[in-house]
């Protein structure tokens, strides 16, 4: 319990400084009532222990509990690790751009021209590979076109397949479906 004795205007500036380190030094309650007791003579008393003597001035304030949040520590930054280079882990883009899928070969003797966007370019080792149905059509080859003659009559599927040294596939297209229109010999 602590008492201060109010007898001037410096004694009553040390008396709040005093009230006030008393409020803080209370952090470990949730809520502390503070209690100013004033007696007959002006004397004042502060004091976390209610009054039982009504005939005193009192006065109740409610200390809260300060701010007991932990402080935000920012992270250490943690050290950068450089991306992989592009080159190390190539995104390839292969796919067929002509013909369409879905388009129909009008009626002829069945020739049309395959063509093949890629993305990256072709390395020194690396070849295209055309499939027809599933069947590679001629050897792999580093060029983006191929010209097919006399294809049969009906459904087929073309697919482009990007082959590294080894002859193992990297990446294909989606299957394109071409529809070939042809006269039918019928006697």
């Amino acid at each position: 319990m602590m008492v201060c004795t109010k007898h001037d205007k410096s004694a009553r500036l040390i008396t709040a400084l005093v009230a006030l380190v008393c409020a803080t030094s209370c952090v470990s309650v949730a809520s502390q009532t503070i209690y100013k007791i004033t007696d007959k003579n002006g004397q004042v008393t502060y004091t976390d222990i209610a009054p039982e003597v009504s005939e005193h001035t009192v006065e109740e304030y409610r200390v809260q509990k300060p701010n007991a949040a932990m402080p935000v520590v920012p992270e250490t930054a943690a050290p950068r690790i450089a991306p992989a280079p592009e080159s190390a882990i190539p995104q390839y883009v292969t796919l067929i751009s002509q013909p369409d899928d879905g388009t129909t070969i009008p009626m002829g003797p069945g020739n049309f021209m395959v063509e093949a966007n890629i993305s990256p370019r072709l390395g020194i080792s690396e070849r295209l590979q055309l499939e027809i149905d599933g069947t590679p059509f001629g050897p792999a080859q580093q060029q983006t076109r191929w010209q097919l003659t006399n294809i049969f009559r009906g459904a087929h599927g073309l697919r482009v397949m990007r082959l590294d040294k080894s002859g193992s596939n990297v990446d294909s297209s989606e299957i394109s479906t071409v529809f070939v229109l042809r006269p039918s010999i019928i006697q």
